[in-house]
């Protein structure tokens, strides 16, 4: 059954309707295999859950204290300390941000310290990206003349460790050397130059903390400041390092999907964000040793698969098929033809743990940040890399042994594969279409309507991945550009839409721009932390068309927001004056006109408008940085909202 939340006029799918709407066959397949062997997942979780609460999901929930928790309504206009429900909304979002903030800050440090490791030869770690290390030398003016590349590469991380965790008043480095001169600009007028990614983490809670920050709009101000700062010191720093250490991606084809799984080959799934542990195991599986010990155990191969984050990683760089995102990840379990889950940080849910032991999965986690009840724990530490040779073949020895103890009269592989061209970079990209001018040129005369970035987590409140499929289609027959990461990318690559065959359900002249380069209507870029690629796109284009990003016909989509992270990711884009589509409103008590309720008939939902509402659509975050949220559950709704507001950039634009 359905669940409809009245407060804020949207409808979430229960199991069924799941199993109905999801687009892969392999995931309706596996839900239904796992019903049938009595195998709780998360869809039962979810179910189990209903009523979610109202205030909660309104976001006029107060637990900042223990005075509370506070719910705000009609009744009770005010928490027990006085808070109203402004204050109450932002420094919700405002603590979100920066718990996801952290989250990519410590990804981010982990790969940094990788770098610094790699460059004073303390690790066995090949710095491949001598192109990345030498661009950023020269945005951030670092000399580089008569210098070794490993020495250049040590003053460029320790850049980046700076903007990660400087706490005096300094100017963040990479967003002076990236950020457009009109945004920065903008932005010291605004007064929300961050000092640093832990500076600003720092701040936000001592805000919001009790007896803290009592005017919202200072939070408010606080939320664009620290996004700049989730923006320019975690992703850029996260991303770019990761490039320093294994190089720019390059385009391939590859396949994806649940059937990459082979019966008679031990199957290793990497699932995570960060690369450092991953690559050093993809280095180990081939080596005689390794192909010596799968002869031993009876196995004809290994077969690598990523989950998350660190598998859009390994995809873009190595084509090592993909295989599913969050929400997917008790499923794949479900095959029970998975010997060993390899876990680093984020993303790992303990349903995943439960799921494992029902069928044997051998569970390791590499990472202290994320430890699981039962699982074996082979850390890696990025400031003491000694040990990771050794712990990379360990782990693959403990697959290989888990392969001779699966349980065969339990698997079921689903079928199906997906073609999938990948490893998109800015330079890949731009290079496909002859350069920055000839993209503009492309989208100037609309043969490329918009360029939009379609991204982001799952989330059970609609059904699974049906609404990143849905509006990127839709999206991709009006003639838009997509680019993709994260959780959102693994949807869209299994349905087909990164493959140049896709193309042929694009508008005439996407249509034609694809065939004749060979290239899909949509460009997986990579990870969470990639979003920074399609950020630097939109930069590149828009400083060719001479204006700035707030005028540009772009847009950030995140039909199905789920991990505190996706907050920082929208508001990021937010603060460059790109504005956000939101697939479903919660924690957001904004607008949401023409929402279909729970008969399926469009309802008006602008009678309770309040000064948040206004925030983020008009008079606020519009007049501040020229960009705003819209809220739109349902896919072909949003698809028109888009469309709607790439178009009025186009004529303000004076484009056709």
């Amino acid at each position: 059954m359905k669940y409809f939340y009245s407060s804020i006029n949207a409808l979430a799918p229960g199991k069924e309707d799941v199993k109905n709407m999801t687009p892969n066959p392999a995931t309706k397949e596996l839900i239904g295999y796992l019903e049938e062997q009595g195998v709780e997942t998360i869809f039962d979780r979810f179910e189990a859950q209903q009523p979610q609460c109202g205030f909660g999901l309104r976001g006029s929930c107060c637990r900042m204290c223990q005075w509370g928790p506070c719910r705000i309504s009609p009744k009770s206009q005010l928490g027990i300390c006085g808070r109203d429900m402004e204050t109450i909304v932002i420094a919700n979002l405002l603590r979100a941000l920066a718990s996801g903030m952290a989250a990519h800050g410590r990804h981010a440090h982990e790969v940094i310290m990788a770098v610094i490791a790699a460059s004073d030869r303390k690790a066995d770690i090949e710095l491949k990206g001598k192109k990345r290390i030498m661009e950023l030398a020269k945005k951030l003016k670092i000399n580089a003349k008569d210098r070794t590349f490993q020495e250049v590469a040590k003053d460029v991380a320790n850049v980046l460790l700076e903007d990660l965790g400087r706490l005096t008043d300094e100017p963040m480095r990479m967003l002076e050397a990236y950020a457009p001169l009109e945004r920065k600009n903008a932005w010291k007028k605004l007064g929300i130059l961050p000092r640093s990614a832990s500076y600003e983490t720092m701040e936000s809670l001592h805000m919001t903390t009790l007896g803290g920050c009592s005017d919202w709009n200072a939070l408010a101000i606080q939320e664009l400041r620290s996004a700049l700062a989730y923006c320019y010191g975690t992703l850029f720093a996260a991303s770019l390092s990761t490039e320093i250490l294994y190089d720019v991606p390059k385009p391939k084809t590859t396949i994806v999907n649940y059937g990459i799984l082979k019966e008679n080959h031990v199957n290793i799934l990497i699932h995570g964000h960060s690369p450092v542990m991953a690559e050093k195991i993809i280095e180990k599986i081939i080596t005689p040793e390794v192909q010596q010990l799968l002869k031993d155990h009876g196995a004809k191969g290994i077969v690598i698969g990523g989950l998350c984050c660190t598998g859009t990683e390994l995809l873009a760089r190595y084509g090592i098929p993909a295989v599913t995102n969050i929400m997917g990840q008790e499923l794949v379990l479900g095959t029970g033809a998975v010997d060993a889950v390899i876990v680093d940080m984020q993303c790992v849910i303990p349903g995943m743990k439960i799921v494992a032991d029902c069928f044997g999965t051998e569970v390791i986690t590499t990472c202290n940040s994320n430890r699981i009840p039962g699982a074996v724990h082979i850390p890696f530490d990025p400031e003491r890399l000694d040990t990771l040779n050794g712990d990379a073949m360990l782990v693959v020895k403990k697959a290989i042994e888990a392969f001779a103890r699966r349980d065969h009269s339990k698997m079921y592989i689903p079928k199906h594969v997906t073609s999938a061209m990948v490893g998109w970079s800015i330079e890949g990209i731009l290079k496909k279409f002859g350069g920055k001018y000839k993209l503009l040129r492309l989208l100037k005369n609309d043969t490329i309507t918009g360029i939009a970035t379609i991204v982001g987590c799952n989330t059970p409140k609609v059904s699974y991945e049906s609404n990143h499929v849905n509006i990127a289609t839709g999206l991709i027959k009006e003639g838009v550009l997509l680019t993709t990461t994260g959780c959102c990318s693994h949807a869209l690559l299994n349905a087909g839409l990164c493959a140049p065959e896709f193309s042929q359900f694009a508008s005439h002249g996407l249509r034609e721009i694809c065939e004749d380069l060979g290239i899909p209507p949509v460009f997986a870029v990579g990870s969470c932390v990639d979003n920074i690629r399609s950020l630097r796109l939109f930069i590149e284009i828009a400083g060719a068309a001479k204006s700035s990003l707030k005028e540009m016909p772009f847009m950030f989509v995140g039909p199905e927001p789920g991990n505190e992270k996706s907050v920082g990711q929208g508001a990021t884009f937010l603060c460059h004056g790109i504005s956000n589509l939101i697939g479903f409103p919660a924690p957001l008590p904004v607008i949401l006109p023409e929402q279909k309720d729970q008969s399926g008939q469009l309802r008006w939902m602008g009678a309770d408008k309040n000064p948040i509402i206004d925030f983020f659509n008009d008079s606020g975050l519009n007049e501040k940085v020229g960009a705003k949220v819209y809220t739109r559950t349902d896919p072909e709704i949003a698809v028109k909202t888009i469309m709607a507001h790439l178009r009025q950039k186009r004529k303000a634009l004076g484009w056709t």
